[in-house]
């Protein structure tokens, strides 16, 4: 049996309701009647809502006036030393601003969860409290909050929930939190969801289900997710202040368990989405990973075949994707674009193939993984841009220009002192970037004219984080064949070539074949020439200055011609 009652301080103004991929206000509904169920009430209570909540609400930097946003701010900065490469190469600042400017939802529902569930403790986020309820929001506990928030920006875990609602069935998602749900309430536990739809993206805590017959909108529905939903609030009779609702079942989720159908209350209109579907978590291990309290330090959900594809064209490409077994897939038609304002798509295989079908000229494709990031522009006809386990590459019918950046995540590779590496270049054929135990395979069928930059992570004198743009090391090859870029003990750079790679290239061979002679000299001198008239060379300082006096000119063709008649007599 339900009552009703008119909502009137649970939903007395307009509240901000944060987007997990952005800034979105949403209007919750003032006109529908609220549910009154009192075993529902009592239900929540007895599965810990009177303690085992925050007493403050979703409230973000801007709604709180702070419009002086900057990397100076400390939130800013204790998130830099938790961020993995590819975040820091991703445009860190702002992507923390707009993961914190509008609402602390999904920090708040990890937290809340993972205290409950005895992870840690409320006194662990805030010394000598005994109940999240008693915890008051201070700095020290807001940077604890946000910290959970970017959890969200972690490129594994944001890899994992985009997929989760780019890839299942409105269906199957349901399936999934009602499994999640009953799991969740055996083991008295709290558990993750994401309500997504076109109209809003918002995270709740899942605290248990209860059968039960309720009827909305002439639809039944046979099962409740209870939650505790950061967004509702209420008057506090004491202090009039406004403070997180204890729990309400406007905020609960009501599922027909047959057509799957989902109804909540408190956001009515969003209940009426036909896109409205949920992702649900309940991975304590995937949840904490790089957490601010006791975090974890592995996890078993598995992301490691998820990649994130974005593409912008003006023109028709397709999507082809294979995955370990060999399984081949329209990765098109198989994965919904989800948070996107452009074309991204979240798809699980090892090797992913765009072919641009228009030869359209400004074609820019994106790949991310867990192991690393590549970003990629072109401005020619490219006709086939690809990612497999080892190499990206792309090729073309025409000469194309590339812009190509390579960032390599933690742990996946211990060749180099540096994490990112921008390549840049002209081909009239193909250009890959293979990586390898070694180093970088940096390949094309033709000659490969290619511009190097590494760059590093900027620290302060005890070691912090202060940006991920310094540059460490720039070079320029022009190679009559494949070449392996790594690094010696002290980080110089080192190019190696032939069978295996195991032929080091000696200053002076700027083309690379193995042997010092006039051809080196000359490609010196046109590359002397080209830089002082502002043209493009691809000589680079590591093979091309000869004589170490940190330029490329006349005076190094001149050594490498006198080299090669040394050799020449011997």
């Amino acid at each position: 049996m339900k009552l009703f009652k008119k909502i009137s301080a649970l939903v007395s103004a307009v509240i901000l309701a944060y987007n997990v991929t952005g800034n979105i206000s949403y209007a919750y509904d003032t006109g529908v009647e609220s549910i009154e169920d009192p075993a529902l009430e009592q239900y929540a209570r007895e599965l810990g809502m009177k303690t085992d909540r925050f007493i403050f609400y979703n409230i973000g930097y801007t709604a709180l006036g702070d419009t002086n946003l900057n990397a100076d701010d400390i939130y800013y900065k204790n998130y830099l030393q938790h961020c993995s490469n590819i975040e820091l190469a991703d445009k860190p600042l702002e992507n923390f601003f707009s993961c914190v400017g509008a609402g602390y939802c999904m920090g708040i529902s990890l937290a809340s969860t993972l205290a409950h569930n005895k992870v840690f403790t409320p006194s662990d986020l805030q010394a000598g409290r005994e109940n999240l309820i008693d915890i008051e929001l201070d700095d020290e506990m807001t940077g604890n909050i946000i910290s959970y928030q970017m959890r969200q920006r972690n490129t594994d875990f944001q890899l994992y929930m985009h997929w989760n609602l780019a890839h299942y069935t409105k269906e199957e998602k349901v399936d999934i939190l009602l499994e999640k749900a009953q799991k969740a309430t055996e083991q008295g536990k709290y558990f993750l969801i994401v309500l997504y739809s076109d109209r809003l993206a918002h995270a709740v805590t899942g605290i248990g289900m209860m059968d039960g017959e309720w009827e909305f909108n002439g639809e039944k529905y046979d099962k409740c997710i209870l939650t505790y939903d950061s967004n509702a609030l209420h008057s506090d009779e004491e202090t009039n202040k406004l403070i997180s609702h204890e729990y309400t079942p406007d905020c609960s989720i009501f599922i027909n368990s047959e057509t799957k159908k989902a109804y909540i209350n408190f956001y009515y209109a969003v209940s009426m989405d036909k896109n409205l579907s949920f992702f649900a978590l309940d991975d304590e291990d995937f949840m904490n990973f790089g957490g601010a309290i006791k975090p974890s330090d592995s996890y078993e959900t598995d992301v490691s075949d998820i990649s994130r594809i974005d593409i912008v064209s003006k023109n028709a490409y397709s999507l082809d994707v294979t995955r370990d077994n060999g399984e081949k897939y329209d990765g098109i038609a198989s994965c919904d674009r989800v948070f996107s304002n452009g074309k991204v798509y979240f798809c699980d295989g090892k090797d992913f193939e765009v072919q641009n079908t228009e030869n359209a000229e400004n074609f820019i494709v994106n790949f991310t993984d867990i192991n690393h990031a590549v970003k990629s522009k072109f401005n020619g006809a490219v006709n086939n841009i690809f990612k497999n386990e080892t190499d990206f590459g792309f090729d073309t019918s025409a000469t194309t220009e590339y812009d190509v950046t390579l960032v390599l995540e933690e742990e996946s590779y211990d060749f180099t002192p540096h994490y990112k590496f921008d390549f840049s270049g002209v081909t009239d054929s193909d250009f890959k970037a293979i990586q390898t135990d070694r180093g970088i395979v940096l390949s094309s069928i033709d000659r490969v004219k290619c511009k190097i930059k590494t760059s590093d992570v900027n620290r302060d004198e005890n070691g912090l984080v202060i940006s991920a743009e310094e540059s460490v090391q720039e070079d320029a090859l022009s190679a009559v064949g494949d070449v392996l870029l790594t690094f010696d003990e002290s980080g110089s750079l080192k190019y190696y070539i032939g069978e295996n790679y195991n032929t080091e290239v000696q200053k002076g061979d700027v083309n690379c074949d193995g042997f010092i002679n006039a051809v080196d000299a000359t490609l010196v001198l046109e590359s002397y020439s080209a830089n002082s008239t502002g043209n493009l060379s691809y000589i680079g300082k590591t093979l091309g200055d000869y004589n170490g006096d940190g330029m490329v000119d006349a005076v190094d063709a001149t050594g490498i011609l006198m080299k090669y008649a040394e050799l020449s007599t011997t």
